[in-house]
């Protein structure tokens, strides 16, 4: 019997499927370790239904299912003073950095796309990193560094403002962009990681310890992200590349090196998100920003700021990152059993595999179709 139909049989004769389906659940919460000095780690309640998010300087962003942005920690220059209308957003990245010379301000920035391709920016801006150019339309994707913001339009080339905004040519055929916290002095103005649809990375900006390297073969990448001196490349194998500077050991990757679905990068330290839903993290743990929570399962997206870790928890059932679980969920549910982790996640932006984890074991097979079906019914 198909995956598909054996589903489909078992909801039926259970007599469980609802139109309603399953919602209001303590789901997609997220976690938040490391420092702590301006509350970049007290997430506001209610800590449930988050889709996505994002690690500042010491302030963090987190995207609600219903299209609105929870920001907290350190609002120097206002980056957690979301701008009204607070709906319509999709994706979210938070940048900023520290005071590295006299006479320089500093702070976080933060930004938001909106669902008709827009981007808002707000938060500091010194350098102009908040003056999003024109024309703000046709935007897909966002990223925040120290001084810097970037976007990839639908055509897949790179629009970037603030410091280190000049993008090496051909500018085409992008489709993820990662940008460097802010740098060790006043003038290493951070770098940038564009990765393209080739799966080879192009890198520019500030060098000092290598980070814009690429090591060879420069081939197979699927996502970047870029702390303040060093950069990770993840593989479509799920083993991890680091390069750059690795005084705390933040580009020695833990064994196994495998089995990775996403990346992140802060100030010194790493943190990778397996298939079975754990958080590895290595580097600076000065500030206990590698010292995952138990109960390190369940996760489906992580965050790095500065001295700070975040983990986003599983919505079980919803595969299609709506906010609920019903119907549309069966067809993508169905795909996710005996499809590889990273492939899956590659081919459903925004959304989880793990997700398919209904019964909570760390894999996604046949035992978790019970579990579904009862989600279906709001069991």
């Amino acid at each position: 019997m198909s995956t598909k139909v054996r589903v489909a049989s078992i909801a039926v004769a259970l007599g469980l499927l609802t139109a309603g389906g399953a919602s209001g659940q303590d789901v997609g919460s997220i976690v938040a370790w490391g420092r702590n000095i301006e509350g970049e780690c007290n997430v506001p309640a209610p800590n449930t239904g988050f889709r996505a998010v994002a690690g500042g300087f010491q302030h963090s962003l987190g995207l609600r299912f219903d299209g609105s942005i929870a920001a907290w920690g350190l609002n120097r220059h206002g980056p957690c003073d979301v701008p009204a209308p607070n709906e319509g957003f999709v994706a979210i990245a938070a940048g900023g950095g520290a005071e590295t010379c006299v006479g320089e301000d500093w702070g976080g920035h933060s930004l938001g796309l909106k669902f008709d391709g827009s981007v808002v920016a707000w938060g500091w801006n010194d350098y102009g990193q908040c003056n999003v150019p024109s024309p703000n339309r046709d935007i897909v994707a966002v990223a925040a560094g120290g001084w810097q913001s970037m976007a990839i339009k639908a055509d897949g080339s790179i629009v970037a403002w603030g410091l280190n905004h000049n993008v090496p040519a051909p500018n085409t055929g992008f489709v993820a962009v990662a940008g460097s916290g802010q740098s060790w002095s006043c003038y290493e103005y951070g770098f940038t990681l564009g990765l393209h649809a080739d799966g080879s990375i192009v890198a520019w900006g500030w060098n000092r310890f290598g980070q814009c390297d690429v090591p060879a073969p420069n081939s197979g990448f699927v996502a970047v992200a870029a702390g303040s001196g060093h950069s990770l490349g993840l593989k479509a194998d799920g083993s991890l590349v680091a390069w750059g500077y690795n005084g705390h050991g933040q580009c020695n990757v833990p064994a196994p090196n495998s089995g990775f679905v996403a990346v992140s990068a802060g100030w010194g330290h790493s943190l990778g998100l397996k298939a079975d839903g754990s958080v590895v993290a290595w580097g600076d743990n000065s500030e206990g920003q590698c010292n995952v929570p138990a109960p390190n399962r369940g996760f489906v997206g992580v965050a790095a700021g500065w001295w700070h870790s975040l983990g986003l928890k599983a919505f079980p059932g919803d595969l299609n990152c709506d906010g609920v679980v019903n119907f549309d969920d069966i067809n993508p549910f169905v795909s996710t059993i005996g499809a590889e982790p990273l492939a899956w996640n590659l081919a459903h932006p925004g959304c989880h595999w793990l997700n398919a984890d209904c019964n909570a074991d760390g894999v996604v097979n046949f035992d978790d179709i019970d579990a579904f079906v009862a989600l279906l019914s709001g069991d």
